[in-house]
């Protein structure tokens, strides 16, 4: 496979773990080789954990595929093994038709169903302590988005002496919709694990705050929330693209960009006519208004480049 052998007890002062690894297998020359994973994530992170000689915690995507822990460009892989049933119980099931639509404003109605959540839970806590393994005392660990929710709280109770943080890449709920999750305390409590919890608008942290302080009488302290005598970093980090890679080949108003990024002409999808509207509005727009609003846009977008958003999390994992 074109991979570097690792001692087992390798530990690393910062650690990824994320839903699927950096890197892919590929055919080349007609051998399987690991290659990097194409997406801003995977170029933003790996620079940094690099630097750091750190590990990657992730699964390979296939249903009982876990190699050795093997090293590609610098970067200890550290494959979670996921079973066939808990790829459709977990993944397609509590991940995709539950908690994505739900988080998505219930774009389409979420399935709630009981024998999705133990997989998810397996799923988590399988993560969560390969990631204590692999953290060296005092280390920091980042855990990446919806499917691995409750693997903060598991990684403090195994590794408290180590520091945490938490990102959701897709919106996080008003209290409307999140009050009709069956679990909704167990996924509050997995997330109030971390040290620092970081989301992509003020809107997402604020909905978060909120419901903390509703179910589980945690304390908000303006960019913090004090729970079980700790102090939790709740916030907003904007992340965008990798402003130089699309800018060579050169982001709904329910989207995450849609705070961000004021001076695009925004719709409503379920307002067919206002949409027609505004597409005739784009159509027409006067030239230079329209370069306006264009540099506006890049402006913001470079600002908040996949990188800064990486390195400002990074900072705030103390």
């Amino acid at each position: 496979m074109g991979s570097q052998d690792v001692p087992a007890a390798r530990q690393s002062e910062l650690v990824i773990v994320a839903n699927t690894l950096p890197v892919r297998r590929e055919e080349v020359n007609g051998e399987l080789r690991w290659t990097q994973s194409p997406g801003g994530l995977v170029s933003a992170l790996s620079p940094i954990v690099r630097e750091a000689g750190g590990c990657w915690v992730g699964w390979t995507g296939g249903a009982d595929d876990a190699p050795e822990p093997f090293r590609h460009e610098d970067i200890l892989n550290v494959a979670v093994p996921v079973s066939e049933a808990e790829v459709a119980g977990s993944y397609q099931g509590m991940c995709n038709s539950t908690l994505w639509p739900l988080y998505h404003d219930a774009v389409r109605p979420p399935e709630y169903h009981r024998h999705w959540w133990n997989p998810y839970v397996a799923v988590n806590r399988r993560f969560a302590e390969e990631a204590a393994r692999r953290t060296a005392p005092g280390g920091r660990v980042w855990i990446q988005d919806y499917h691995l929710q409750l693997v903060p709280r598991m990684l403090r109770e195994l590794r408290p002496d180590i520091s945490s943080g938490f990102f959701l890449h897709i919106p996080f709920p008003p209290i409307e919709l999140f009050l009709r999750l069956p679990w909704r305390r167990a996924i509050l409590e997995g997330l109030l694990g971390a040290d620092v919890i970081g989301f992509q608008t003020p809107a997402g942290a604020y909905n978060f705050t909120r419901l903390a302080d509703r179910l589980i009488e945690a304390e908000p302290q303006g960019e913090t929330i004090r729970y079980q005598r700790r102090d939790i970093r709740v916030g907003a980090f904007p992340i965008s693209i990798d402003t130089d890679r699309y800018a060579n080949a050169a982001l709904s108003e329910f989207a995450g960009a849609a705070a961000e990024l004021p001076d695009a002409l925004l719709v409503n999808p379920h307002d067919v006519n206002a949409m027609a509207a505004t597409i005739e509005q784009a159509i027409t727009l006067d030239p230079e208004d329209g370069a306006r609003r264009m540099k506006a846009l890049r402006e913001v977008v470079r600002r908040h480049s996949v990188h800064e958003w990486a390195a400002q999390f990074i900072e705030a994992l103390v």
